[in-house]
């Protein structure tokens, strides 16, 4: 017998055998969630800051 997995959050049991991250379903995506606005706002921050090197780069290459 395979010992039963538990929610690190909330206590829920965990059917799913697969599952390898020790949270359900639904705190799973709320970690999912959290992840991607945490890259949204890493990307927007970089953007931000090279964006104009980019795009200045770009036209260089574009009237060549």
């Amino acid at each position: 017998m395979s010992k039963e997995k538990i929610c690190r959050v909330c206590g829920r049991i965990i059917t799913d055998e697969k599952n390898k991250t020790g949270l359900c379903p639904k705190h799973q995506k709320v970690r999912n969630n959290i992840a991607g606005l945490g890259l949204l706002a890493s990307l927007g921050i970089g953007l931000k800051k090279y964006g104009p090197k980019i795009a200045s780069a770009a036209i260089k290459l574009v009237k060549k």
